[in-house]
């Protein structure tokens, strides 16, 4: 009898790669984590590197496999305020406290404490390797050295494709035909730009920030431009400010030269010191500070192969924007998903997973390690699924209510149900919920799903609204 849950690959060593080396190990899963690119815990920090922000949804994510983001990795900044500059140059900035943190990380810094914490557990993690190829009915992966050019074949019961947005996994799947559809991409047409400035009270002179906590973070916003802007705390106490705007925005200005990153950096930190624009104007124009795409909307037709013992979890199954700040919280959240998965089969607690359906409990142990790990691949899916999709259609409509982002500002249809919804949640008492993007963006404990759920029938009832009152009026003056 086949005692050992098995042996899991993991192609990708990103947040959800790290996660999901952690938990599969601590899961007694022999964990092999092939990554792409060298250790990040001894490669320069990128200059102009994002921050990811852990919301209260991916910090539960975290403590679901024992991680606290605010105790056990050091290299993040727990924030309880946002300071709202409003969307009209020179508006009242407005102070929101929040019950849970924001824990803001540098990608790399993450990314590293994540690793160590999956060493830790007992994975084996490899860098400098690419995927080339994949057998799936032999299971057997291959892996080129970026620097010798060296070949290794590595043997799986269970593989993780956790290799981003690109991910080499999914379209080897793809191109095997297996998968029941095609894969569903669209690029984002925003742009970001990042600079780091010295301690946001020194230079970011607000009239919130006097009373608010060194480790508010912030937001600016112009509609008549359709830009928007974001500024982090960071553990230096520095901060890091993301600069948004439509596609073709900032490579004009790039190309005009510092001046011309004046008037919008004006119209957006009207409330900033001179010097603070000017050092942004002026790191946001340097040469090696090139702006960047938004990257992929992503819908695939599963989750991975689960009769191949393949998942994909985060971007490599859900890709998506960064605009509704869901990326790496919805994919620390899928390797929670995955850890249920493990559990429903393999766990002490043991209870017949939907994927096992007609499998009798004391067989499990009698399959072997590669077809128990094929049950773990199918009720992840059937887990998560639905899930991961929600998030990207959420993500595609999302802010501003617009479609086709960068081109239009936010619809007035958009606008009144924000309203009416925050109307209609303190009028109830809070009996009618918070609106679902609201809801979304607090990382409330609330399935993807059942937002996606939630913001239809915000259009219903706002279309009812618009309807009933011209109804009210024409039966009173024809009464």
């Amino acid at each position: 009898m086949d005692t050992s849950i098995g042996n899991a690959l993991i192609v990708g060593g990103g947040p959800a790669g790290a996660l999901a080396a952690k938990m599969l190990s601590d899961r007694k899963f022999n964990v092999t984590l092939v990554e792409l690119y060298p250790d990040p815990s001894g490669s320069q920090e990128k200059r102009h590197a994002y921050v990811i922000s852990i919301n209260p949804r991916g910090a539960r994510a975290l403590r679901r496999v024992g991680i606290d983001p605010t105790t056990d990795l050091d290299c993040g900044v727990a924030s309880y305020a946002l300071i709202r500059n409003g969307t009209k140059a020179n508006s009242a900035p407005k102070i929101k406290k929040m019950d849970e943190p924001h824990v803001f990380f540098r990608r790399q810094k993450l990314t590293a404490g994540l690793l160590e914490k999956a060493k830790e557990a007992g994975a084996t993690i490899v860098y400098g390797e690419k995927l080339t190829d994949i057998d799936f009915d032999e299971k057997i992966a291959t892996f080129e050295s970026s620097e010798t050019g060296k070949v290794t074949k590595r043997s799986y019961d269970l593989l993780v494709g956790a290799d981003g947005v690109k991910s080499v996994t999914r379209t080897l799947l793809e191109n095997r035909g297996l998968f029941d559809g095609p894969v569903h991409t669209i690029e984002d047409d925003m742009q970001y730009q990042v600079a780091v400035l010295p301690h946001w009270k020194e230079l970011l002179c607000s009239e919130a920030s006097v009373d608010a906590p060194d480790t508010s973070f912030q937001s600016y916003a112009d509609r008549s431009s359709n830009t928007n802007s974001l500024s982090f705390p960071l553990p230096d106490g520095k901060t890091l400010v993301t600069f948004i705007a439509p596609s073709g925005f900032l490579d004009k200005l790039k190309k005009e030269g510092v001046e011309s990153y004046k008037p919008a950096l004006e119209t957006h930190f009207s409330n900033w010191s001179d010097e603070a624009r000017l050092e942004l104007a002026t790191q946001l124009a340097a040469e090696d500070n090139v702006p960047t795409n938004g990257g992929l909307c992503v819908w695939t037709p599963a989750l991975g192969a689960p009769k191949k013992g393949v998942v994909l979890v985060g971007d490599s199954g859900h890709g998506m924007w960064p605009s509704l700040g869901q990326g790496c919280n919805a994919a620390l959240e899928s390797v929670s998903v995955l850890a249920d998965a493990v559990e429903a089969v393999c766990g002490t607690d043991y209870v017949i997973p939907s994927a096992g359906a007609g499998v009798r409990k004391e067989d499990i142990w009698e399959m072997t390690s590669g077809e128990r790990s094929c049950l773990v691949a199918e009720e992840y899916q059937g887990l998560r699924y639905d899930d991961a999709k929600a998030i990207v259609d959420l993500t595609f409509n999302g802010i501003g209510g617009r479609r086709v982002r960068g081109q239009q500002n936010g619809t007035v249809m958009f606008l009144f149900k924000l309203s009416l919804m925050t109307i209609l949640n303190k009028v109830t008492l809070s009996i009618v919920p918070k609106p679902f993007l609201l809801r979304m963006q607090l990382g409330d404990d609330v399935p993807y799903s059942t937002l996606l759920w939630q913001g239809k029938c915000e259009t219903m009832l706002a279309y009812f609204v618009l309807l009933a009152i011209p109804a009210f009026f024409a039966l009173i003056m024809f009464k």
